[in-house]
């Protein structure tokens, strides 16, 4: 009996090491032409965390078996610290001529009343102007011709004399301290609930262009989020029905932010001024999405950041999906989650400064 146990726990430990193995291929395998990966590459965390605990129990057990999702975890070394910083350097001192950047997922600034309370639209506008940045990047930002979220009352109460939005009702929109030279926004295909725009600051000599991103959202509703909450499961064919239909958005969605990243990337290799990426990308950091949009860029969290950083508060993904990233050209002093359930993402905030030649 302990030897039929030893041996099942050798072969399941040889299949999520493989797993794991296979979520790296996510972040290289563009889901448009191939998008099984994208499912593991989504499923990293928990593959990690099993792979970690057969290490912990190979080890109990001394058993030479720990080597095998040892080896496995690290051979995706990168991945790990996608997902996880131990950062103890503090605080640039760099951070007081530095720049101050928000990137917030306001949720329509709770306009259906998801928080149920009244004062989440105040909260929200509050929270931001508290964090005290030059550049504030909303997605899913709605607007209303008078009142209290109006361009005109956003931009005093942000402290931002100039401001830009994409076209669409809840689009995005960038609020600045500092004077915009040039903007415009990125087209994508027909059927696209999602935005992309830019915008060109001028901070003293230097002109840094900005990016504000939403992506494909995986379009799930009540019943799929109802599905992914319950906590007990028959396996009858309802239940089946459902999970198809959750895949279904998920692959869709997959395919879609991966046209959209290569489309933004394209206008990012063109760009003459330091960049700025920030956004709301709906996906991890394990995802072609990513991949796409921050080679030769550098991630805030990873440079600044600490622990795992979870953005998104609502079910599912429950990961970082809100990033702020930046070029050779710049330098990131901090990195910030702000943990403040206004809307179903978390603000994070990042100051950085030029890079003198």
């Amino acid at each position: 009996m302990k030897n039929f146990l030893h041996k099942s726990l050798v072969i399941f430990s040889l299949i999520f090491s493989g797993s794991l193995l296979i979520s790296y291929l996510a972040a290289h395998i563009n889901p448009d032409n191939f998008w099984p990966p994208a499912f593991w590459g989504l499923a990293y965390p928990y593959l990690l965390a099993i792979n970690i605990l057969f290490v912990v129990y190979w080890i109990i057990r001394k058993r030479w078996s720990f080597l095998i999702p040892l080896l496995a975890i690290f051979i995706g070394y990168q991945s790990f610290t996608n997902f996880i910083q131990f950062n103890f350097s503090g605080t640039s001192n760099a951070i007081e001529n530095s720049i101050g950047i928000v990137s917030y997922n306001v949720r329509s600034f709770d306009i259906y009343k998801w928080t149920k309370d009244p004062k989440t639209p105040e909260n929200i506008i509050q929270l931001t102007k508290d964090l005290e940045a030059g550049i504030i990047c909303f997605q899913e930002f709605r607007t209303t011709k008078s009142g209290l979220l109006s361009i005109n009352n956003l931009k005093k109460r942000l402290n931002s004399k100039h401001s830009i939005r994409s076209k669409h009702g809840t689009g995005v929109a960038i609020f600045s301290q500092y004077p915009i030279v040039h903007h415009g926004e990125i087209p994508f295909e027909k059927g696209n609930l999602c935005s992309a725009i830019f915008a060109d600051l001028q901070i003293g000599k230097k002109i840094l262009r900005v990016y504000n991103l939403h992506l494909e959202s995986n379009r799930f509703v009540g019943k799929n989020y109802e599905f992914i909450n319950k906590k007990e499961f028959k396996g009858d064919e309802q239940e089946l029905n459902e999970l198809k239909d959750i895949s279904f958005r998920l692959r869709y969605a997959f395919i879609r932010r991966a046209k959209q990243a290569q489309i933004i990337r394209a206008h990012i290799d063109q760009s003459p001024h330091p960049t700025i990426i920030c956004g709301d990308f709906n996906d991890t950091p394990q995802s072609f999405t990513y991949k796409t949009l921050s080679d030769d860029f550098s991630d805030c969290f990873k440079d600044k950041g600490r622990g795992i950083s979870t953005t998104y508060a609502g079910d599912f993904p429950s990961f970082r999906i809100d990033y702020i990233l930046h070029d050779k050209h710049t330098l990131c002093n901090k990195y910030k989650r702000i943990k403040k359930p206004y809307s179903d993402h978390f603000p994070i905030l990042s100051r950085l400064s030029f890079i003198e030649k």
